[in-house]
Order: structure tokens, then C-alpha cells, then sequence
């Protein structure tokens, strides 16, 4: 029977904090599969290259949503046009904001117990069909620039990210904001840049953010991307040119997952964006950050794959 693999990263906060997880999770695998520690990237190349060759069913990650992204990513580059396994989220990082989109609960013990589980009995699992986003090559659900990535960008910063300082960060820009003060502008500065969508340009030569996702829920309740589901094998993008104060009476809409007034975006379901824009800008996947230096960035539907959700 081929298995599970499991993909814990040492270096993630949560697991840095519970050091006797990882030990944990291989004692709970047992003989379903094989659990590994992953510290590089090559490491995790070599992983996946000997779950390919073991032919695993199931790939489960022990991180959050930057461990899952990265994973994601060296997957589908070591498995090329191969089938992928079904994919588990243990939820094993600071940042779960993908797994608890998919509605997935509980600690990586308990989820990767009922994985076992089920799956020495035979048991039928509840599944999720997901779109992969493609950008610049790295592969994610979320992707943001402009506002969005202006502000994980200071979040970061405080070097100590948690649900709480995120509250924190967002109630030092709203203040910023009711002054017009530095921070608010810094992350409102506009991205100047030819756009096309499917290979039209629709006249989009500024944004003071762009959102794109595979995916409702960009965390804590917020749904930017309310027809994310609506057409498989496309992504919800929002191309958004406003002001925070624009934008203020439009977060209950975005909470509830209500179309955002089209005065604050221009919106589309899409299989492929490209950006030209005439500096480098901050961006995040799935939580982590990047820099894109020469502006130039292309963003495509990757493979769907298949998500565990219990």
C-alpha cells in the first residue's frame, strides 16, 4: 500500500514551539506512511522525490501557509505532468488561513490521527477540488500587491506575527489613515502598469492593489473573492484604484462576501493576467513575501488538485 507522506518543517513557529511535535506525528503515522523533517528546500526536493518514487496517495504538510505554498510549489515541479497525491493541511503554522478557508479543523495530532485513521480502514474521505494560481513560477491560492502586500509587509516587520498583531497593524493604519498620515500613504501608493486579462488590455494602467485567488476567505472572515467557485479552472481577480476611505464602507460587503462597488474595483474570473509595471513592488503568496524587481509579472491557473477537507 503506497501511504501517506508527511512534510513537517522544523522551522516553522508552531513547530518551533511544540519541538516534540514532528516526533509525535511520525508515532501517530506509525506504518500508514513515512514522516519527514524537511530543513531546505533541497531536502524537500529529495522528499518529494522519494514519495514519487514510493507512489503515496496522500501528501500531508506539517505548516502553515507559507510551508504549504513552498511545498505546493517543489511538488508540482518534481512530479512535472504526473498526477499529484490528495493534498492534507495539518495546520501546523502561525498562518492557517488556507486550511481554515477549506473549513479544515483542529491540531495537526487530531487531523493527522483521522488521516491515518481512515485511511488504514478504507474509509471515504470529504474532499475538495482546488485551482493553483501560478505566479512568476511559485504556486498559491492567494496573491496579493499594492495595499495588501504594503501591509503584510509592516506586519512582518514587528517580527513577531499573530492574529493579535495583525489587529494591531490594522488599527495603527486606520488611525494613519483618519490623519492621512506616512503609513496610509505608503501602503496606498498606486502600481503603474499595463495589464491584460486573457490577453486583453483593458485599459488598466494603475491599481492601488491587485487581489487574486482561488479561494473565498482571505482570513478572519473576509471574502474578497466571492465567485472564487463560481467557474472552475479560473481565479477571482480584483484590480482595486481607491482610497482607504473609498474602500471603508465596502468592508461589511467584503465581510459578507458581497460584490465590492465597482467604484473602488474592476473585477474578473481569469485563466491568465500579465503585469508590466514601471517599478519593482512588493507582492505575498499565500502569506509569504517577495519582491518583484523588474515589474514584469505573469500569473496563470496552475493545476487543481485535490484537498482533504476531513
Amino acid at each position: 500500500m503506497p501511504g501517506i507522506g508527511v512534510i513537517n518543517n522544523p522551522k516553522s513557529r508552531q513547530n518551533q514551539k511544540h519541538p516534540k511535535r514532528i516526533k509525535t506525528l511520525g508515532y501517530i503515522l506509525g506504518t500508514e506512511g513515512s514522516s519527514k523533517a524537511t530543513n531546505s528546500l533541497d531536502e524537500l526536493e529529495d522528499c518529494l522525490k522519494d514519495f514519487k518514487k514510493r507512489k503515496i496517495d496522500i501528501l500531508a504538510i506539517n505548516g502553515g501557509d507559507g510551508s504549504n505554498h513552498l511545498t505546493l510549489t517543489k511538488l508540482i515541479e518534481v512530479y512535472k505532468k504526473q498526477p499529484l497525491p490528495k493534498i492534507a493541511l495539518l495546520r501546523g503554522g502561525t498562518l492557517n488561513t488556507i486550511s481554515t478557508s477549506f473549513g479544515i479543523k483542529g491540531d495537526p495530532k487530531y487531523l493527522l490521527h483521522n488521516l491515518s485513521y481512515k485511511y488504514a480502514e478504507g474509509l471515504p474521505f470529504e474532499t475538495h477540488q482546488a485551482d493553483l494560481m501560478n505566479v512568476n513560477g511559485k504556486y498559491c491560492f492567494l496573491f496579493g500587491n499594492g495595499f495588501v502586500a504594503n501591509f503584510m509587509h509592516t506586519y512582518y516587520k514587528t517580527g513577531t506575527p499573530s492574529p493579535w498583531q495583525g489587529i494591531k497593524t490594522a488599527a495603527k493604519g486606520i488611525a494613519s489613515a483618519i490623519v492621512n498620515g506616512k503609513l496610509v500613504k505608503e501602503w496606498f501608493r498606486p502600481v503603474h502598469a499595463k495589464v491584460t486579462v486573457d490577453g486583453n488590455d483593458l485599459g488598466i494602467t494603475r491599481f492601488s492593489s491587485m487581489l487574486s485567488g482561488t479561494m473565498e476567505d482571505i482570513g478572519v472572515g473576509f471574502k474578497p473573492w466571492n465567485r472564487a467557485f463560481d467557474v472552475p479552472n479560473t481565479f477571482h481577480i480584483h484590480f482595486m484604484d481607491c482610497s482607504p476611505f473609498d474602500l471603508l464602507p465596502d468592508v461589511p460587503l467584503i465581510w459578507f462576501g458581497r460584490p465590492i462597488h465597482p467604484k473602488c474595483t474592476q473585477e474578473f474570473l481569469a485563466k491568465h493576467v500579465t503585469i508590466e509595471a514601471e517599478e519593482g513592488f512588493h507582492y505575498t503568496q499565500d502569506g509569504d513575501m517577495y519582491f518583484c524587481e523588474d515589474g514584469k509579472m505573469d500569473i496563470s491557473l496552475g493545476p487543481r488538485i485535490e484537498i482533504i477537507i476531513s
